[in-house]
């Protein structure tokens, strides 16, 4: 008997993607009243529609592993990464009225520092133009890292790890997504008026300040601040290297260690943001391989034989390949 044929060839990634645009479809519905948020619910159901399409044409054999489309195919969610982010912010300030939970951060950080870090450390430091360079420099890096850890991977023709790197990130992004909506801070340019007043004015640099300043100028960045998403995934994608790549760790670590301290520095965060984006790592990446696995497990249970001998050789040579160092 012949083996039915699937409409859809879904990987872990595509079913974390859809999951997300659809809660996000959802939660701008609830606002629909505005019709900016009605078309851009149904943007994120027709992001979904791309998704789906990518899957229908993989389930027909035409997409070919290694070719440009192949790439596309596997990696397209990083290109919402900025929209979702950018959107999370603005959900919160619809859910809350635009309150936040800045004023309990901002005594914890006195409790913690004695002083608010994000204002001391532009203050004592800002004048230096180079390190207002590397500063911006690491900050705007965040993008790179977290793609890096998938495109390595694929390609060195990892592709089963590059999508569980991929699909590693996007949950954990998509968990602080939900977060950032029930759960808004603003961040200390947001909370303290000196702050918001400056607005970078302070830090000049070379090409990366002006470049992050003219970025930041009309953007509304009011929310989304704990725990940092750019000290947690910075984090992950630090970890996900020193698993598979080891010697990219040379690049990562320090890229990240100056992150951590830009994202006070640049006043987006609090300290105790940092160490709570260090402190959510662990349950992000636990949560990430729990749902990991539920969704194999239910995409094996649909998945015609010849596909899943296919994958249980892909995952047997990838559990036998030695790590590349």
């Amino acid at each position: 008997m012949k083996p039915t044929r699937q409409s859809f060839a879904f990987t872990t990634v595509d079913l974390v993607t859809i999951g997300i645009n659809t809660f996000l479809a959802l939660m701008h519905f609830v606002f629909a009243s505005d019709p900016t948020n009605l078309f851009l619910g149904l943007a994120f159901l027709a992001a979904s529609g791309v998704t789906l399409a990518f899957a229908a044409a993989d389930a027909r054999g035409s997409i070919r592993r290694g070719t440009v489309l192949h790439f596309l195919r596997l990696f397209h969610v990083q290109a919402l990464y900025a929209p979702y982010f950018m959107r999370v912010i603005t959900l919160s300030q619809l859910v809350w009225g635009g309150q936040s939970f800045d004023s309990f951060f901002f005594r914890m950080e006195e409790a913690v520092f004695g002083v608010q870090l994000a204002l001391v450390l532009p203050e004592r430091f800002g004048h230096l133009r180079a390190l207002n360079e590397l500063i911006f420099f690491a900050y705007f890096a965040f993008y790179a890292l977290l793609c890096l850890p998938g495109w390595v991977l694929y390609l060195k023709r990892r592709y089963r790890e590059a999508e569980r790197a991929l699909f590693t990130i996007t949950a954990s992004f998509g968990l602080l997504y939900v977060w950032y909506v029930f759960f808004p801070v603003h961040g200390p340019k947001y909370y303290i008026e000196e702050l918001h007043a400056r607005w970078y004015q302070d830090l000049d640099g070379y090409v990366f300040t002006p470049l992050m300043r003219t970025i930041f100028e009309d953007a509304n960045l009011a929310g989304a601040a704990v725990p940092s998403s750019h000290v947690a995934i910075s984090t992950i994608a630090t970890i996900l290297v020193g698993r598979s790549v080891p010697r990219l760790l040379l690049a990562f670590v320090p890229i990240t260690a100056v992150l951590y301290v830009s994202t006070v520095y640049i006043y987006a965060h609090y300290a105790v943001d940092v160490l709570l984006g260090l402190a959510v790592v662990p349950l992000l990446l636990l949560a990430s391989h729990a749902l990991h696995t539920r969704l194999e497990l239910w995409l094996s249970l649909g998945r015609p034989a010849a596909i899943e001998g296919a994958c249980a050789a892909d995952n047997e040579r990838t559990n036998t390949r030695r790590p590349a160092s």
